[in-house]
């Protein structure tokens, strides 16, 4: 039997061996959603989350290795409850050190007319996305706390914002116009946007593989059903066109 050297031996902590992990945060309106995942198969080796954020009790879940754990706690603000989540993973498990995170990825809600991919986070991105409030005054907010304190927290790692809006990018114009004055709507960015872009383009991936198909040959409605709902009409390859309905 052949013995791997150390620094080649899987993880304990995973079953990702030596890829690593990514950490991955959803700073919502009124909760904070994390995940540590497998960058490779993308599997989810530990989850949980902190609702009621700056309400008299938050409900906090962590699952970890088969077991859940919940507890009550006062969370004031997302950027305590990022600090909730990671003494979770300190006490207990997976050591965010041993697992090996390479990146955290985080969700925003609205990236406006300007993001169109993911982006590797500065602080002009931070800027960026903070200015971007007014189209999404509940979640943006939230999203760059979460991303500042991540990185307060975790500097020594990349951190990447994943926008919802960016899978619309490619609405065609009379798609996304408003029968608004032209000089009003550019001078507020009021136009369609499209929203859980993230949600929509996994779907439209899934189905292509699921039926054998190539994404490019199908025309597909996508509905995406939560405590928000939203529907999009996929016409082809990713890169062309997509509606929102």
């Amino acid at each position: 039997m052949s013995i791997l050297p150390e620094s080649e031996r899987p993880n304990p902590y995973s079953a990702y061996g030596a890829h690593g992990s990514v950490l991955v945060l959803n700073s919502g309106s009124s909760s904070l959603k994390y995940q540590l995942v497998n960058p490779v198969g993308g599997e989810a080796i530990a989850s949980g989350i902190v609702e009621r954020i700056g309400e008299s009790s938050s409900p906090v879940k962590h699952v970890f290795g088969g077991n859940t754990t919940k507890r009550e706690a006062k969370v004031a603000d997302h950027g305590e409850a990022l600090r909730v989540a990671l003494g979770l993973f300190a006490e207990l498990g997976p050591d965010l050190e041993k697992a090996g995170v390479h990146a955290v990825g985080h969700r925003v809600v609205h990236g406006g007319s300007v993001f169109s991919k993911p982006v590797l986070i500065d602080d002009d991105v931070v800027r960026q996305i903070r200015d971007l409030s007014p189209l999404a005054p509940l979640h943006n907010p939230a999203n760059a706390t979460g991303i500042e304190v991540a990185r307060e927290l975790m500097p020594d790692v990349p951190h990447v914002a994943v926008f919802d809006t960016a899978f619309f990018q490619s609405l065609p114009e009379h798609a996304y116009t408003y029968a608004l004055d032209r000089g009003v709507a550019e001078e507020y960015g009021v136009r369609r946007y499209g929203f859980h872009g993230t949600s929509h383009q996994y779907v439209a991936g899934k189905v292509a593989r699921v039926l054998g198909r190539r994404v490019q040959d199908l025309n597909q409605i996508v509905l995406h059903l939560g405590n928000g709902a939203s529907a999009s009409a996929v016409a082809g390859a990713y890169r062309s066109r997509r509606r929102w309905a």
